[in-house]
């Protein structure tokens, strides 16, 4: 099975991933400079790895 992923920047440091008909907003903390608006990049990869 095939899926694109597409990775764009929004604003500030914040991401919008689409993969497939799914779409996620990667971003930093407020602390880190972002705007909280999702989660770390760090953290999406804890999650798909099920740690």
């Amino acid at each position: 099975m095939r899926r694109d992923v597409t990775v764009r920047f929004l604003r500030n440091l914040q991401h919008e991933v689409i993969i497939g008909g799914h779409r996620l907003i990667a971003d930093e903390p407020t602390a880190l400079g972002g705007d909280d608006a999702g989660p770390g990049p760090q953290m999406l990869l804890v999650g798909a790895l099920g740690a």
